[in-house]
């Protein structure tokens, strides 16, 4: 049977868009790891059988402008709100052996920072720096970015052993984008519920009906649901 595993990178979303994508995961009873950016009641509630919480820390500062301890103190603040976090995946995927080594150092036992869309499943693995490094095989945005459909069926070959790991973000489940521009009309208003009800896409599949069929595939039993922490090695 196949295995499958879903994550969310929260990406300071607003309460209610947070609620919403959960709430689509406790519908169908399916497992799904949350990778948080900042504190949220909505998660902090959630059901712990079904979601694990981990980090999604915002390094980008140090791409732009050298800031001392930066880093160490992007984590903390995280650790601080989430600390039974086992894993970290980095916003816009920022990684380095620097991070790495620090990751290890804060207790952290696992990362979601390669995305490797390869037709070929590759499964987690020990890193050097003792860690487990979980890749993951397919994101929402990048799928709009590049002008796929969401009626486009996956083309990696998961074979009995793999793990195919999903990565969704909350904003683009909750308004079903289904392309680049449904997506950037919202975009200012971001924390801006009531507006972003009016730019829902209802007329094209888009992230949300995507995310469905795979749920239901699950509900089907075509293949089993994991949390990343369960593939700590």
């Amino acid at each position: 049977m196949k295995k499958i595993a879903f994550t969310l990178d929260i990406d300071w979303a607003p309460e209610e868009v947070i609620q919403y994508a959960l709430t689509i995961f406790s519908l169908y009873k399916v497992k799904c790891t949350l990778f948080c950016t900042h504190e949220s009641e909505v998660i902090k509630n959630a059901d712990k059988e079904l979601f694990e919480i981990a980090i999604h820390p915002n390094f980008n500062d140090l791409l732009f402008e050298k800031k001392i301890n930066v880093a160490e103190d992007t984590l903390d603040e995280l650790l601080a709100i989430y600390p039974d976090a086992k894993g970290v995946r980095s916003h816009s995927l920022t990684q380095s052996s620097s991070l790495q080594l620090l990751f290890a150092s804060k207790g952290l036992k696992y990362d979601s920072n390669n995305y490797l869309p390869t037709k070929d499943i590759i499964s987690p693995y020990k890193c050097w720096t003792g860690m487990t490094r979980i890749p993951f095989h397919w994101e929402d945005d990048i799928h709009f970015l590049q002008g796929k459909s969401f009626t486009d069926e996956f083309d990696q070959n998961v074979k009995p052993n793999d793990c195919l790991v999903l990565n969704f973000h909350p904003i683009h489940v909750f308004l079903n984008t289904d392309k680049e521009e449904t997506y950037k009309k919202e975009k200012l208003n971001y924390h801006n519920v009531k507006k972003l009800k009016e730019g829902i896409n209802n007329d094209n599949v888009g992230t949300r009906d995507f995310l469905i069929n795979q749920l239901e595939r699950v509900k089907k039993n075509d293949c089993t649901h994991y949390n990343l922490n369960e593939f700590i090695i």
